[in-house]
This record gives C-alpha cells, sequence and structure tokens, in this order.
C-alpha cells in the first residue's frame, strides 16, 4: 500500500496534470537545466540527476493526451506521448539519459510546479516475459519550485495512469517501488 508521504505526491501530480490553472507561457520554446539529487531511500541508492525542458507541452498536445486517456486508458494516451515533439531529456552521470515527452508548468504565485513524463524504457527480459509490469510504463516528475528556481521533487518510474470518472480525478498507481525524492533542486540554466 502507499505511505502518506507517497499519497501526497500522487495527489500533487494528479493536480498539475489535470489542473486548468493559468499556465506560464506553454507555447514558448526554453532552455531550462535543473539539477537534483536523486535519493531512492528503499533501494540505499543516491546520485545526480539532470533535467533538461527544451519546450512545453501545448494546450492542443496536452489536451489529446487527457481525451485519450480520460476516453480510452492508458495505452492510448501512450501512443499520443510517443507521437508527441520531444519536450526534453532526463539523465544520470554517465548515461544517456531519457527524452521527455510531455512537460507542464503551473505558476502559482512566486512558486512553480512542473510536471514532466515520458514512457518508460523496457528491457528485452522484460518485453519476453510479458508479465505485469509492461502495465506501468509512465515515468513521471514533479519538481515544486520556489521565486528563486530552487526546490524540490519527486521521480515516480513504473507507474500507471487512471482517470476516475466519477471524481474527475487522476490516479497514479506505481509498480511496487518508492518514489525517488529529489533533494536541492536547481536550476543551473
Amino acid at each position: 500500500m502507499f505511505t502518506m508521504k507517497t499519497k501526497a505526491v500522487i495527489a500533487m501530480i494528479a493536480i498539475v496534470f489535470l489542473s486548468a490553472a493559468v499556465y506560464a507561457d506553454d507555447t514558448t520554446q526554453v532552455k531550462e537545466t535543473y539539477n537534483a539529487n536523486a535519493i531512492a531511500l528503499g533501494q540505499g541508492l543516491a546520485g545526480g540527476l539532470q533535467i533538461t525542458i527544451t519546450r512545453w507541452t501545448t494546450d492542443e498536445e496536452r489536451q489529446a493526451l487527457l481525451t485519450a486517456l480520460v476516453d480510452q486508458g492508458q495505452e492510448a494516451a501512450l501512443k499520443i506521448l510517443g507521437k508527441q515533439k520531444e519536450t526534453g531529456f532526463m539523465r544520470l552521470p554517465n548515461s544517456m539519459g531519457y527524452r521527455l515527452y510531455y512537460a507542464h508548468q503551473i505558476q502559482d504565485g512566486k512558486n512553480r510546479r512542473i510536471v514532466l513524463a515520458t514512457d518508460r524504457p523496457v528491457t528485452m527480459a522484460e518485453a519476453w516475459r510479458n508479465g505485469r509490469s509492461l502495465d506501468y510504463a509512465i515515468t513521471l516528475v514533479q519538481l515544486q519550485l520556489d521565486e528563486n528556481n530552487k526546490g524540490e521533487g519527486t521521480l515516480l518510474f513504473a507507474v500507471k495512469l487512471k482517470v476516475d470518472q466519477e471524481k474527475k480525478t487522476l490516479g497514479v498507481e506505481n509498480y511496487g517501488s518508492d518514489p525517488v525524492m529529489l533533494k536541492s533542486v536547481q536550476k543551473t540554466k
């Protein structure tokens, strides 16, 4: 079951993903780079993470994703996500990194909330086994930044998105792993 901290993270991501609030300029090309200390307490691992955002997801792209997710489920949304133009990348030291296909921000006074998403890399062995883990095909990143572009965040590997039509909320279920806490997030460029 989820810990209280995991539930809070999921609620924050759901709010940003489904929110119709006032957005910062989502259509402009940008280049923002953030460094963070990634801490995976469940595995006893820690290391640096670099996130670069090159553009914001447009309102039209975002709406297409949400419509597909609501009407047809995660698999349909994943197909659309994979066809969208790259929004940036994230990488660990000594790695080629992962492309991001969703980048959305909400300005909340002097603070910003950013949600990033991509399809999850699947190993050949995992695909061969064709197990339940393939249903958890999304990676989400959530950053909470202050007016100085410093803050904290969360990285969720292997999640499944579900929409509760009645409550009009987004549910995020992760595949048996604790969130990776992102500490000392700081904009470098």
